[in-house]
């Protein structure tokens, strides 16, 4: 293994511990939320449930697995970092100055390095020679894509109206925001990588076999994030969230796939075990 590759699993071990700060941050100190809208405050402290107890570890142990060799834990590694810079940037630009602002900045620069280097690292290494001939390329490819067009005809179809009838969005108004960052970020970057995945891997092209599983695990891991915000915001404020039968639905087909996609690497079966040359 090269430092190139052992660089994203290294950044990814502190990581993990500020991601964790900052979680314990969200639930114990009145002052991270405390100028926030209701809302928007318990729909941070359900995230910051799952991240403490989720993704942290899961982090902590794909990265153990990269240092170990396991390709499965590349991939995975991957959409982990994608997730983490991706809540890092909501945190950092959409939370009032507060307590963990130092937090939040140096977590949003470190999955944003780490993320790079693990990109590089699968983009210029032979990730399609990871899989084997019978991989599910067709169903994950197609999920990817369907993913991307589903949730970004759910935006554009408040976006949409609200534009032809200059009243502004009702999901920012309802978060106390001036806009939403979600789909901001949503239709501007993890979207268009969901499609453009999808495409390239049901044309067997190399990309897309390091692009769909990265987006597939970000994927599970939101959703899991999806369902903590959405359980905090019914029992801290009363106010329905996202269905939880759609989030626990979409979660329970893409952590499928997914699984299906990974058996089809090559030594998967030895997630934390070096793998086969």
């Amino acid at each position: 293994m090269t430092a190139r590759e052992r660089l994203p699993a290294c950044l990814a071990f502190p990581l993990a511990a500020l991601l964790a700060v900052a979680a314990l941050g969200g639930i114990l100190l009145p002052g991270v939320y405390a100028e926030a809208h209701p809302r928007w405050a318990a729909q941070g402290v359900g995230q910051d449930w799952v991240d403490l107890v989720l993704v942290a570890p899961l982090l902590s142990l794909a990265a153990h697995g990269v240092l170990r060799g396991s390709r499965v834990a590349s991939l995975v590694l991957a959409g982990m970092l994608a997730y983490v810079l991706y809540s890092m940037v909501v945190y950092a630009f959409f939370l009032h100055f507060g307590p963990l602002f130092l937090v939040y900045t140096a977590a949003l620069g470190l999955s944003f390095y780490a993320l790079v280097a693990q990109v590089c690292a699968l983009n210029a290494g032979d990730v399609r020679g990871w899989f084997e001939a019978d991989a599910p390329t067709r169903p994950a490819g197609a999920v990817s894509v369907l993913l991307g067009v589903m949730f970004g005809a759910l935006w554009l179809a408040e976006i949409v109206p609200a534009l032809a009838g200059a009243t502004g969005l009702r999901s920012a108004r309802e978060a106390g925001l001036i806009t939403n960052p979600v789909e901001v970020l949503d239709l501007g970057v993890v979207l268009p990588a969901f499609i453009v995945g999808g495409l390239l891997l049901l044309r067997r092209r190399p990309s897309g076999y390091w692009l769909v599983p990265t987006m597939l695990a970000f994927a599970v891991v939101m959703d899991a994030a999806l369902v903590g915000m959405t359980v905090s915001v019914r029992a801290k404020i009363g106010a329905e969230g996202a269905p939880l039968a759609f989030l626990i639905g979409s979660a329970v087909v893409t952590v499928a796939v997914l699984a299906r996609l990974l058996r089809s690497v090559k030594g998967s079966g030895r997630f934390l075990q070096t793998t086969i040359p």
